[in-house]
């Protein structure tokens, strides 16, 4: 199967991260490791995409530490 140019794209993008952090992935794992920096990615865009900062609480808690006796 070809592969498509987002695929394409993914893989440079990883193969650039992966030698950035000096990091050499064996060819036997290279697959497996594509498909996790693929869902990984997607998982971040969920993440970010989900709410605005305007969601965000407006709480902040405060912690009285127990007295030393």
């Amino acid at each position: 199967m070809a592969e498509t140019a987002g695929e394409t794209a993914l893989a440079a993008e990883f193969d650039a991260l992966m030698a950035r952090a000096g990091l050499t992935i064996p060819a036997d794992r290279r697959a497996a490791m594509l498909d996790g920096f693929a869902d990984l990615k997607q998982q971040l865009a969920l993440l970010h995409g989900r709410y605005a900062h305007t969601a965000e609480p407006a709480n902040v808690f405060r912690l009285t530490p127990l007295e030393v006796r």
